[in-house]
Order: C-alpha cells, then sequence, then structure tokens
C-alpha cells in the first residue's frame, strides 16, 4: 500500500478539526509532526505506510476520546456546576439572590424609612473590600453622615466583585425603584472597569457574558467553556501558592501579600494597556461601549429627578510609584515615555462634562497622599483602611460641595 487510506484520511482531518478547536498550538504542532512524518514516510521510507497509518489511527481514537470526555465535563459544568470540586454556591449573577447568599442585604432594604435620603452605592471588588469590618469607603461614608449631624443619610452598598457597568446598569434598572434612592454613586474602577461587559459568575473563577449570544458566539473554541476557565484558574492559584511559599522561603521576614508578587505584577501589567498611548484606538473603542451603559443610567436617573456621581477610582499603577518601577522593571516592552497616567481618567471626566453628569476624579489626591503613606493592601489592588477613608473623605466632601443630596430635615 502505497498511499493513505480512506480511514486514515477522515481520520486525519478529524484529528486536525480537534486540534485546531483546543489550540492553535496544538494545530500548529500536529500540522508539523505530519508534514515531517510524510516526508520520513516517502522520502526516506523509515517505516511501512500500514504502521504509518495504525500510528495515524490510534492518535485519532485519543483526540476523539479526549474531545468526548471534553463535552461530558463541559455539560456536567453547565447542569451541575455546584457538584464539581471547587465551585461555589452562588451563579445568578444579576438577582437579588445574589446579595442576600452572601449577606449583604436582604430584602428589608427595600423598606425605606420617612425623612431618610439615600444614597444607593454601585461599584465592583472596591465595594465590598474589607466590608466585613466596616471598613469599607461606603461605609466610612456613611459614618461621617453621622458624625457631621446633618440629617439621616443612608448608604446602600449594592456593589458586587468582579462586576463592571453593565452590571451596575442592570441592577439599577431592576431594582433601582424597590431601593428609592435619592442619589446613585458609581464607583468606577479605572483598573479594569473600561473593559467589563456584564457577566454571570460560576463559582469563584468561572465568568462569562450574561447575553446569551455573547456566551455562545465563541464556543467553537476552547477558551470560552467553563471547563477551560474553571482548569485554568484552578491552575493559576496552585501556580500562585507555589511562588508564594517560594518567596516565602527566600524571604521569610516579609509580610504575606495576598498574591505573590510575580503574579501581581503580571495583573498589573495585564491592566497597564490603558494607559499606555499605543493603545488609544483600542481604549476609545472600550470606552464607546461602556459609554453608552453610563447614558442608560443617567437617563434611567434623570427620568426620576435622581443625581447621578461617577467616581473614578484610581488603580495601583496609578498611584504606586514603586508598583510600576517594579512593573516597567520586569516587563522591558512597557515604555515609562508610552505611559499617560491621567489620560483615562480626563477621558471619562471630559465626557462626564459633555453629558451634564457629576464626576469625582480621585486620582490626584491619591497619587499624592501615596508618595506618603501606603493606600492598597500588600500585593492585593485593593484599597486598604487608609485608601477607603480617602475615598470617603474626598465623595463625603463632593457630595456636600456641590450640594448633590436634597435637604434632609435635620439639617
Amino acid at each position: 500500500m502505497k498511499y493513505f487510506d480512506r480511514n486514515t484520511i477522515i481520520g486525519m482531518i478529524i484529528t486536525s478539526i480537534i486540534a485546531l478547536f483546543y489550540s492553535y498550538i496544538i494545530f500548529s504542532i500536529y500540522i508539523l509532526a505530519l508534514i515531517i512524518g510524510i516526508i520520513f514516510r516517502y522520502k526516506l521510507e523509515l517505516f511501512d505506510i500500514k504502521k504509518f497509518n495504525s500510528a495515524l489511527i490510534n492518535i485519532t481514537v485519543g483526540a476523539v476520546t479526549i474531545f468526548s470526555l471534553t463535552i461530558v465535563c463541559e455539560i456536567w459544568l453547565h447542569l451541575y456546576p455546584h457538584r464539581f470540586p471547587g465551585i461555589g454556591l452562588v451563579d445568578t449573577m444579576g438577582e437579588f439572590s445574589d446579595y442576600s447568599s452572601r449577606g449583604y442585604l436582604n430584602e428589608d432594604i427595600f423598606n425605606k424609612k420617612k425623612d431618610v435620603v439615600r444614597i444607593l452605592g454601585l461599584g465592583d471588588s472596591f465595594s465590598v473590600f474589607l466590608r466585613d469590618q466596616r471598613k469599607n469607603y461606603n461605609d466610612f461614608l456613611q459614618q461621617e453622615y453621622i458624625a457631621s449631624g446633618k440629617g439621616d443619610v443612608e448608604i446602600v452598598n449594592a456593589g458586587m466583585e468582579a462586576m463592571g457597568p453593565g452590571y451596575y446598569w442592570y441592577i439599577l434598572n431592576k431594582f433601582g425603584d424597590l431601593f428609592k434612592p435619592d442619589l446613585v454613586l458609581v464607583g468606577f474602577f479605572m483598573g479594569n472597569d473600561i473593559e467589563r461587559d456584564f457577566a454571570i459568575m460560576i463559582g469563584n473563577f468561572i465568568s462569562e457574558p450574561k447575553d446569551v449570544r455573547k456566551r455562545y458566539s465563541k464556543y467553537g473554541q476552547f477558551g470560552y467553556w467553563r471547563l477551560y476557565k474553571l482548569l485554568k484558574n484552578k491552575y493559576f492559584r496552585y501556580r500562585d501558592i507555589q511562588m508564594k511559599n517560594q518567596e516565602a522561603k527566600r524571604h521569610p521576614s516579609h509580610e504575606v501579600g495576598y498574591f505573590s508578587q510575580a503574579t501581581f505584577l503580571e495583573i498589573e501589567k495585564e491592566r497597564s494597556w490603558i494607559f499606555d498611548k499605543n493603545n488609544l484606538e483600542l481604549l476609545h473603542r472600550e470606552w464607546r461601549e461602556c459609554s453608552e451603559v453610563i447614558l442608560q443610567m443617567k437617563d434611567w436617573c434623570d427620568r426620576r429627578k435622581i443625581k447621578l456621581l461617577i467616581a473614578i477610582l484610581p488603580d495601583q499603577f496609578q498611584v504606586d510609584q514603586e508598583l510600576r518601577e517594579a512593573v516597567l522593571t520586569k516587563y522591558k516592552h512597557i515604555s515609562e515615555e508610552n505611559l499617560d497616567l491621567s489620560y483615562p481618567d480626563n477621558l471619562i471626566v471630559d465626557f462626564c462634562r459633555t453629558h451634564n453628569i457629576d464626576c469625582l476624579d480621585m486620582l490626584g489626591p491619591f497619587q499624592e497622599q501615596g508618595k506618603t503613606r501606603q493606600l492598597y493592601s500588600l500585593r492585593d489592588s485593593h484599597w486598604n483602611e487608609a485608601g477607603n477613608r480617602l475615598a470617603a473623605d474626598l465623595i463625603f466632601e463632593y457630595l456636600e460641595k456641590n450640594q448633590l443630596l436634597p435637604p434632609r430635615p435635620g439639617q
């Protein structure tokens, strides 16, 4: 037999498609190995064509078996997400049960007291961090109003970790009338809110768009499957724990952060694209989609004669010079000359000014105070107590200076 038989050719096609589904790299390696095998067979005649066909058939069987197991695991994750090891108990992102299941809020919050001015706080993990210790900026803002004696002001913190503007708008549109706010405070995190759409969460690490079309339109690539995201993030956490242990052995006297130094620098490097002048076109494209969501929130507030305040929360890369230098030292392709740390903030401020939206840019005060004290938790990217207090002070000052809250009976 001089040529491949029909079954072998079909097997090569099937294996190529499966390899392409998993990774372009795997596909390239398979095709390259196939070409080398053919060259060895027909140019050098090192082995019999029957053995070559048999080996290709065995590879096809193995590929089909792995692909079948992948499909079974993916179906399992969709049908029984809580039964898979490591999956959390919450996957209803976008519903009020998200708050009640986490112990953040319960439906009693919908019973607003008479003569109380209510601020509805929306945001991502910055709104959640240190919440259990009552040291979040929403908590400090509430305390400032109590201490000021300027009437009964209530802060309702409806923030949720790992979310973005799409989620803020979804919650405002669905539950806003039940919350009955007098002002909507949106904590806009510069680190990733510009690029985050509304997503649902499966466990702690699997995130996917809530929109069904967006969720399944790219399912032809393994990188968009739940199984891939689970395996990737399990490996990410495992690798980070190993690096933290190694760092602890090398520097036993150093304080341990949430992430290892290497992982934290990698996270900040990934976020730094937003400040790179070479990425202005991508930044404006992402911002256009994000700004549409903000305009929807403004329209919702305007129709109810409610004030909207966008508070821009700076990323640590903008504030911490030592961190920035560490990132630039490790990742040589990032040039300090190409960085404009204030451009994205100015982009948002100008947009808000154009559309008559109140906007508080906290970058300047954070950069100034960040020179003399630590405002972020160690290798975590969230504010520590000092950072949350500073944010609360700035928001309180802005609200009072611009008289954004309606008159309070006790004022």
